[in-house]
């Protein structure tokens, strides 16, 4: 009913009140997300006078003392009392009856919508009604879902700039670190360096061992020394020298997770590619921040142009794998720090790199690419997943363009 009467899918002629007066919908209002009446500001003409105040839905009028309307001060601006049922006369506390508009949802316009959220893990419920969308209407709600998930995570940065002082290098450490946890492992990552300060190994940054050791060492991960003058005796020695000078302990319950991962995605070595990362590159997230390109990305994280089913050392990633941690931090990092510092014309030209990057290969991909949908770009398979993500798996096909474009043709068709 709240979609219905935000979207005006009703007839929109000859409306009344329920006591028979003339109706007009100016303006349903806005969607109130807090407490108190579902829509603000709406503007109806009831019986040739103008009301501007909020509006209230109900399926049944009587529901408005069931949910104790009637004392509530919140209320008492309601102009117009929608319901499916009207089954009773509201009054306001001063005794002047609340106008009423009964208004019928269409049984085929739930049912098209149920159907639109009987989603399972491998569905895609509007397979047809993507089909039948016209392109210039999908591209732009592929524009406007590639930015949004662009947008989630620059303000996952932001947020972890705030939360270390205003330290970029710091946030961006963590978020480099987390999406090494390609999203199995993302948590326990970024627990991991927001345990384990980039400060502290920056000051280490020419060791790799003992970069890697504390890192190891923090993550609960470091190898059980089987004899003496090992590189596992060397790490564990140490760690135990560096947590005790900088005062750092390991978290508890990482909950890291090895089964069904390659070995190339195993923890130990994605953190001993970290450890290489900073060895390597005291200043990478600075760095990082200012790629002009994105072979500047590539050539600082160290891609080899290897196919994926090569084998990877302990310090390097597949072609692909540097793929993923590009899209998924370097873009977004790059991206918060030049809307950060004002510089909007490089922001947009750090998002059109996304455009110059292979689209991603994945079991959502393929099931958008299935009903049609040219994934041609790393941008566009960031829409994807967002859209799966974000409206089908949380079912807000009321929110969707595709499911709001599909259910508005269902109610103008005949019945």
């Amino acid at each position: 009913m709240h979609y219905v009467w935000s979207t005006r899918l009703f007839p929109q002629n000859n409306l009344t009140t329920v006591d028979g007066r003339p109706l007009q919908i100016i303006n349903p209002g806005v969607v109130n997300n807090g407490a108190g009446p579902d829509f603000f500001n709406a503007t109806v003409i009831i019986d040739g006078q103008t009301w501007v105040g909020n509006v209230e839905i109900h399926i049944r009028a009587s529901d408005w003392h069931r949910h104790k309307h009637t004392d509530d001060p919140a209320y008492q601006t309601v102009i117009l009392h929608v319901v499916e049922i009207d089954d009773m006369p509201i009054y306001r506390k001063n005794g002047e009856v609340i106008p009423q508009f009964a208004m019928k949802c269409r049984a085929d316009l739930s049912a098209t919508f149920h159907s639109l959220a009987d989603l399972s893990p491998e569905t895609l419920p509007c397979v047809e009604a993507i089909r039948q969308i016209p392109q210039i209407f999908m591209t732009d709600w592929i524009t406007a879902l590639g930015y949004e998930r662009l947008h989630e995570k620059v303000e996952r940065i932001n947020r972890l700039v705030e939360d270390n002082a205003g330290d970029w290098n710091e946030a961006g450490y963590i978020t480099i670190a987390r999406a090494l946890g390609f999203g199995t492992n993302s948590e326990p990552f970024e627990r991991l360096a927001r345990a384990t300060p980039l400060r502290i190994l920056r000051r280490h940054a020419d060791d790799l061992l003992v970069v890697e050791s504390i890192l190891l060492g923090q993550a609960g991960l470091l190898p059980k020394p089987e004899r003496e003058n090992t590189y596992a005796e060397r790490l564990s020695t140490e760690y135990s020298f560096f947590a005790t000078k900088f005062g750092i302990k390991a978290p508890d319950g990482l909950g890291w997770k090895f089964s069904r991962l390659r070995p190339q995605n195993s923890p130990i070595r994605r953190i001993s590619y970290l450890a290489g990362l900073i060895s390597s590159h005291r200043d990478f997230i600075t760095r990082l921040m200012s790629i002009e390109r994105l072979s500047d990305a590539y050539e600082l994280l160290g891609a080899r142009m290897q196919s994926d089913s090569s084998t990877a050392t302990t310090t390097t990633l597949s072609r692909a794998s540097i793929d993923i941690l590009i899209i998924n931090a370097v873009i977004p990092l790059a991206y918060a720090y030049a809307t950060y510092t004002g510089n909007y014309n490089r922001a947009r030209e750090i998002a059109e790199m996304l455009h110059e990057m292979k689209a991603e290969s994945n079991r959502i991909t393929a099931m958008f690419a299935a009903a049609g949908i040219d994934i041609r770009s790393a941008f566009v398979s960031q829409a994807m997943v967002q859209l799966r993500r974000e409206y089908c798996e949380k079912r807000k096909c009321l929110y969707c363009r595709i499911g709001h474009r599909h259910l508005s043709a269902c109610s103008l068709r005949e019945k």
